[in-house]
C-alpha cells in the first residue's frame, strides 16, 4: 500500500517549543537561543502566545540600538502582534502566509494554546516531499502529465 505524505503544518512543526514570558530579559533569551541552537523564541501568557523574539529582533531593535541586553525585556522588542497558524493548515498555504506576511516562523496554535512553531526550513521540506512523492508516482504510475499537473493544482503547487 502507498504510503502518503502529509500536507500539513502539524507533521513538518517543531513540537517541543521553548517559550518565555514577557518580563524574562533579552539577554536569558539569547542565552536560550545558543543553547538550544535555535533562531526564535516565543513568547507567552500562561500556554497562550502573545510574541515572537527572533534573531533578527535582537539584532534590529536591541543590538544597533545599543540598548543593554540584561535590562531590556522581551515586550519591549518581541514581534507583535503574533501571526500563528492551526496545526491542520496546509503547508503551502503556510508558505504563501509567510511570502505575504514577511515573516519566516509561525507558531502553531490550538484551542489558545501553544502546540508547535513551524519555519521556512520546515515547509520548504515539506513541500519538497510532496514535489518528490508526486514525482515517484509519475514514475511509478506512469501518469500522464496532464495528471501530474492535476494533482500538482490538487496540492496548490500550481
Amino acid at each position: 500500500m502507498e504510503k502518503m505524505i502529509s500536507r500539513y503544518v502539524k507533521d513538518y512543526m517543531t513540537k517541543k517549543v521553548i517559550s518565555v514570558s514577557r518580563d524574562a530579559s533579552v539577554y536569558e533569551v539569547a542565552k536560550k537561543m545558543s543553547e538550544k541552537g535555535i533562531s526564535c523564541i516565543v513568547v507567552v501568557e500562561g500556554t497562550k502566545p502573545v510574541g515572537i523574539i527572533t534573531e533578527r529582533d535582537m539584532i534590529k531593535r536591541v543590538i544597533t540600538s545599543h540598548k543593554d541586553i540584561k535590562k531590556i525585556r522581551v515586550d519591549e522588542v518581541m514581534s507583535k502582534p503574533i501571526f500563528s497558524l492551526p496545526p491542520d493548515a496546509d503547508i503551502i498555504s503556510a508558505g504563501e502566509s509567510m511570502k505575504q506576511k514577511k515573516v519566516r516562523k509561525f507558531p502553531i496554535v490550538k484551542d489558545n494554546k501553544l502546540v508547535g512553531v513551524i519555519t521556512e526550513t520546515d515547509v520548504i521540506q515539506g513541500i519538497i516531499k510532496l514535489v518528490r512523492h508526486l514525482n515517484w508516482e509519475l514514475v511509478t504510475m506512469k501518469i500522464t502529465l496532464e495528471d501530474y499537473i492535476e494533482k500538482l493544482k490538487e496540492i496548490h503547487v500550481l
